[in-house]
């Protein structure tokens, strides 16, 4: 009978001899940091499950065992990706759609108008938010790149950003009602 410390050893052994080409051969089908992270979980699973790995006879069918898991993982990792694609490409189908029939709801007199109110409202912001405000929606700045701007937090960006957001929420809410 095999003991456990045995299994253990038998597993890293072929994970060693395995590796590189296992890798390689991933590479072919997916980028290197995934096939990196595929054939390290079908290892994990082969050590959980030791025993039916193991009972495998050593040399070309267990090794043969290895690339057909690989193989398998990068397969069912590239359906999961289109699968995501296709759910991402479709929730940005219905938000266009959404704000297609949100704007299509207002004239442009009250499109406008509404403009003139949020930017008026802008205006109205402390210093500091307004012109955090501003370099994030209007100059498309990463929160990261304010924090460097100003040598302040992360964290602080954010809060100013939320607290400008409840800010023109709160005294756009009378204009922004849906019509």
């Amino acid at each position: 009978m095999v003991t456990s410390s045995q299994q253990l050893y038998r597993l890293e052994a072929a994970y060693r001899e395995n590796l590189p080409g296992l890798l390689s051969y991933a590479r072919r089908f997916v980028a290197e940091d995934v096939a990196g992270d595929l054939v390290q979980d079908v290892f994990v699973r082969l050590w959980q499950s030791s025993r039916a790995f193991l009972d495998i006879p050593e040399g070309l069918t267990r090794r043969a065992y290895l690339y057909r898991s690989v193989r398998n993982a990068c397969r069912d990792w590239l359906k999961h990706q289109a699968a995501v694609s296709r759910f991402e490409g479709e929730a940005l189908y219905l938000m266009k759609q959404e704000e297609i029939d949100f704007s299509s709801r207002r004239t442009v007199g009250e499109q406008e108008a509404l403009l003139e109110a949020v930017s008026a409202q802008i205006e109205q912001l402390p210093d500091r938010c307004r012109e955090i405000f501003i370099m994030h929606y209007r100059k498309r700045m990463k929160s990261v790149e304010i924090a460097e701007y100003y040598g302040i937090s992360r964290r602080t960006v954010e809060a100013q950003l939320y607290k400008a957001l409840q800010t023109l929420r709160n005294e756009l809410s009378d204009n922004i009602d849906t019509k």
